[in-house]
């Protein structure tokens, strides 16, 4: 709702802006506006309220209601430079990412600059200096290892005094006072967890990576499920990596996959952390001379380009790269504008599953 509601808001002052309303002029009546941006009328009352306690519209019961005037100190600040900080590699879903925070900065005016160290963490400091003496207006982050930045962290002290708003992505729940986008990511470990369980898997491990919080919450969703069955949580088919063993060796899913069936051998399906890695472990189990699905079964996380074309195409995660990145681009725009930070927003995206062709049922051979 909270979302939505900023997306009206925010068309509107557009709208303002773009036609040069005059005050008196009558604006969109909540039936046009619920048909054009396909929303609640719920959600459209609660903007134009917002807009109303700015000064910005007056409502007049029965007829209507009629354009004010827009904040021209605020309107002639609009526009100015963004930070983004991404400290992991510029590649497989994070073009996506980006795509959407800059299509967003552009159409409200804003321009973009990035902060990328590669996963070099001696950088991650500095390069949120450069950022903010650059003189930007807001920062979008999404720090690497972010499952171990905790309240003495170097990161959180130096965002606790930044005079900026703040948005994370995939992260924050160290950080109550930081607005973020993330995903459920626990309940997509738990529905994972729970589609092998469904289909008859009992033997399932998982391959996740222990220091970021996305792949943690997942670890959680695994626990999870394989609690409420009544299946004791199985070490030897749990198999985790960290960011410096990624940094070292990209191929982990390939190592991780073989470590776990070294372990336990008779393992029937694997959920893996995103799909690169899941790709990386379909390699090592055709090494292994096992057949997807046939003889394991896998899930990967985050729908990536390619995994409808591997053979056979993986199931997987939904992953709202483009929609991500806007919505965080949106509600930073909208922290900027209203001149302070009265309650940090957390936007959280629900897991979808995207069935094809990697997990088995094997339900049906009984």
């Amino acid at each position: 709702m909270e979302a939505k509601y900023l997306q009206v808001k925010n068309y509107l002052l557009n709208l303002f802006q773009r036609e040069k309303f005059e005050t008196g002029r009558r604006i969109p009546t909540e039936f046009e506006l619920m048909d054009q941006l396909d929303v609640s009328r719920n959600t459209v009352r609660k903007a134009v309220q917002e807009l109303e306690a700015e000064g910005v519209v007056s409502r007049k019961h029965g007829s209507g209601t009629f354009f004010v005037s827009m904040n021209q100190e605020k309107s002639e600040e609009r526009g100015g430079l963004i930070g983004l900080g991404n400290f992991y590699f510029m590649d497989y879903i994070y073009p996506e990412i980006i795509r959407g925070i800059e299509d967003t900065l552009f159409d409200e005016g804003y321009s973009l600059v990035l902060a990328n160290c590669n996963q070099d963490y001696s950088r991650e400091l500095s390069s949120l200096q450069r950022l903010v003496d650059q003189g930007i207006k807001g920062l979008i982050l999404e720090p690497s290892r972010n499952f171990l930045i905790d309240r003495e962290h170097p990161i959180t002290r130096m965002l606790e005094n930044l005079q900026i708003p703040i948005v994370a992505t995939h992260w924050g729940k160290n950080n109550a006072n930081i607005s973020t986008v993330t995903i459920n990511d626990e309940l997509a470990g738990y529905q994972a967890t729970r589609h092998f369980l469904d289909k008859g898997h009992s033997k399932i491990g998982i391959v996740y990576k222990s220091d970021v919080q996305a792949a943690r919450l997942r670890y959680n969703g695994y626990c999870r499920a394989l609690e409420e069955a009544g299946i004791p949580l199985p070490s030897d088919r749990i198999v985790s990596y960290d960011d410096a063993k990624e940094a070292e060796d990209t191929d982990q899913g390939y190592f991780c996959t073989k470590e776990l069936l070294q372990q336990a051998p008779d393992t029937t399906a694997i959920f893996y952390f995103n799909d690169n890695i899941a790709l990386q472990g379909y390699e090592a189990l055709r090494e292994l001379n096992l057949d997807i699905p046939g003889d394991i079964s896998v899930i990967g996380f985050d729908n990536y380009h390619n995994t409808h074309l591997v053979h056979p195409p993986l199931t997987t995660f939904e992953h709202p790269k483009y929609n991500l990145g806007k919505w965080a681009a949106k509600i930073l725009i909208d922290e900027i504008e209203q001149g302070e930070r009265l309650h940090p927003m957390e936007l959280i995206f629900e897991p979808v599953l995207v069935e094809r062709q990697s997990v088995k049922d094997l339900t049906i051979e009984k």
